[in-house]
């Protein structure tokens, strides 16, 4: 009986302690900075007022498939690849960075 109530334990012990893990896990939102010197440049640049909020430039990285997007300064700059491989950051910069998936 003891070794059942051992097995018991054991079979349950990982649903107890593995850690609560957000829905944007390891997503870059939000991060101000610049791009790194000699990653690939943003793919679209749109200066427009219409766009220069997260949320709208979101919906435009969304219609073109975008990795990620940035917003700041009045424009959104879309990237092909994820934030981690495009930002440097900074909290000087007036930019801030999203992965794609971001709620924003």
């Amino acid at each position: 009986m003891q070794s059942f109530t051992a097995l018991l334990s054991l079979l349950f012990l990982p649903l107890v302690t593995l850690p609560a893990v957000s829905a944007q896990g390891a997503l870059i939102c939000g991060t101000t900075g610049w791009d790194i010197l000699g990653a690939t440049p943003a793919f679209y640049a749109l200066t427009n007022p219409a766009y220069s909020t997260a949320a709208a430039c979101k919906k435009l990285c969304t219609s073109n498939k975008c990795g990620s997007f940035a917003v700041g300064n009045g424009t959104c700059l879309l990237y092909v690849g994820g934030v981690a491989s495009t930002l440097n950051a900074n909290t000087a910069s007036l930019y801030a960075y999203y992965d794609a998936p971001c709620i924003v």
